[in-house]
């Protein structure tokens, strides 16, 4: 027998035996979902299904199969009240079923892009050893020259020969660039097969009552690489006192069975506070005093001031959203949105369109000069045209494009929690802010015996560039005395500043091309024998 009559002798062994398995195999019922709720970790996935029975001795069983992802301690299944059969206990086993490889396009396509791959490989060491080559000649030339013409010409060659050797190793690492781009998404679509496809969860249900030949379950249970994200678009429209907020939800579903016409919903946790522009630490004065910050606070002050220094590049253009807005179901401790019967293939990643919203909103520009030299524009919910306060939407943590006019600003993480939340859309360079110190200086003899004093005075220069009037706000830390015996005086020049929580806030308006000038400053009186720390000010 020939080799290649020997090997096909073999294959038509395992196509037999393959079939002897198919044919011998218990008979079980293979469960296909019917829903889902989708969770931000995982899915809890509810399916219908009609099992064989197998009648025993002692006892009946109904057999049927599920995905290895399913986390087993979650399975939940139920028979109907007309069955006239119940369950006593199951039993859950792993199994390997004779499944075909449906991975094996893809590996055959791989090993040739490999391949590929070490042809280009090989021609890159030739043309390097060629390149050697010609250098060698360059450098082992005879110590007599015959004739000008020689030299010149072989110099051509040598520079000809180095010349095309670059030039095809150039193409060559192009070549490389692009099969390897192409092996990537071959190992990323092998991966989305999962590795463990022809493992199963074998479901053992073990019933008793009057034996019947086959009976129908309902079973409920939890699956891994499944979830979604939120993602939304935030347009700002100054001009029009509106923000465009679409909310999104992609959703990922790689537990390696397709979902043919599921009744899907998405479930969303509580929101998490997320403020964007930079932070204005508490101004304390007190008795100095070894102080030594807890790593927590340490790396909770540097991750604050450096928010709003970097933005993420900017994601994929967005797919079309779907035409229904989802209907919303509150929960206990969540909500969960209804997105209607859909298709999803295993390893797809849909994106539905929750919500789109128009937002009426008023416009302002925020700056703290203590803490950046920038104003940024912000945007508040205008509560007396929006929806009433008990319709209110929650929206839980996720991916941001913020867009002022349709023009791309950031990618920033976004919550909406609250209707006096601010949404921020960046610095603007059109509003120039400058922070002049006008006094920093201590008196140490003092005006009164047995005393000292501090005293601070800056000026605040705003200048409007733009060709239309501007709402601003600043905010300012108010010094916290921790001490009775420091005695505080504030000074306000033109314009007194509201108090809230210890913090400063002046709210002005700025015609076109206008500036505007704000000076404030505090002093502060303690105890001689008193050292104080001055909170970094």
């Amino acid at each position: 027998m020939t080799a290649s009559a020997f090997s096909r002798f073999k294959f038509d062994i395992l196509v037999f035996i393959i079939l002897l398995m198919l044919i011998f195999w218990p008979a079980a019922g293979f469960a296909k979902p019917v829903a889902a709720v989708i969770y931000p970790n995982d899915a809890k996935i509810t399916e219908h299904l009609t099992a064989d029975i197998e009648t025993h001795a002692s006892h009946h069983t109904a057999t049927f199969f599920l995905p290895i992802h399913v986390q087993k301690e979650t399975l939940s299944i139920n028979t109907p009240a007309s069955a006239g059969m119940r369950i006593t206990s199951v039993h859950i086993e792993e199994k390997m079923l004779p499944v075909a490889d449906q991975a094996q396009p893809l590996k055959t396509q791989l090993k040739a892009l490999k391949q590929k791959k070490s042809e280009f490989e090989t021609r890159i060491k030739a043309d390097k050893a060629y390149i050697d080559f010609w250098q060698n000649q360059a450098k082992n030339q005879p110590d007599t020259i015959e004739s000008i013409d020689a030299v010149e010409k072989l110099g051509n060659a040598i520079k000809k020969g180095i010349t095309d050797a670059h030039d095809e190793i150039y193409l060559h690492n192009r070549s490389i660039e692009d099969l390897e781009e192409q092996i990537r998404e071959i190992e990323k679509q092998l991966n989305d097969l999962t590795g463990a496809a022809q493992k199963r969860w074998q479901i053992n249900v073990y019933l008793t009552g009057s034996p019947q030949p086959a009976i129908d379950l309902t079973c409920s249970y939890h699956i891994r690489n499944c979830s979604w994200r939120p993602t939304y678009t935030i347009n700002a429209r100054p001009a029009d006192s509106e923000i465009e907020l679409n909310w999104y939800a992609e959703i990922t579903q790689n537990t390696g069975i397709d979902w043919n016409n599921i009744e899907l919903k998405i479930a969303t946790a509580r929101p998490v506070i997320q403020p964007e522009p930079p932070f204005l630490r508490d101004w304390i004065i007190q008795p100095q005093r070894p102080v030594e910050l807890s790593n927590a606070k340490r790396s909770r002050f540097m991750a604050e001031d450096a928010l709003m220094s970097k933005a993420p590049a900017m994601s994929a253009e967005m797919q079309a959203g779907a035409a229904m807005e989802p209907e919303q179901e509150a929960g206990f401790s969540f909500d969960t949105y209804r997105l209607g019967t859909h298709t999803i293939k295993a390893g797809d990643l849909p994106r539905f369109t929750i919500r789109e919203m128009t937002l009426n909103a008023d416009f302002k520009y925020l700056i703290r000069p203590q803490a950046a030299p920038q104003a940024f524009l912000f945007a508040q919910m205008n509560d007396a045209d929006n929806e009433k306060p008990e319709d209110f939407l929650k929206l839980p943590q996720g991916e941001a494009t913020f867009l002022v006019d349709s023009a791309f600003i950031a990618i920033r993480q976004f919550s909406m929690h609250d209707r006096e939340q601010k949404f921020f859309f960046g610095s603007d360079p059109e509003l120039d802010v400058t922070l002049t110190t006008l006094e920093k200086k201590s008196d140490e003899t003092g005006f009164l015996m047995g005393k000292k004093r501090y005293q601070w005075g800056w000026k605040v220069a705003v200048h409007n560039l733009k060709s239309h009037k501007i709402n601003v706000l600043m905010e300012d830390a108010y010094p916290q005395i921790r001490d009775e015996r420091i005695k505080l005086k504030e000074t306000f020049d033109k314009m007194t500043p509201e108090k809230e929580d210890n913090l400063l806030k002046w709210s002005f308006l700025m015609p076109p091309n206008t500036e505007k000038e704000i000076e404030y400053g505090f002093s502060i009186t303690y105890p001689d024998d008193m050292t104080l720390s001055f909170g970094g000010r």
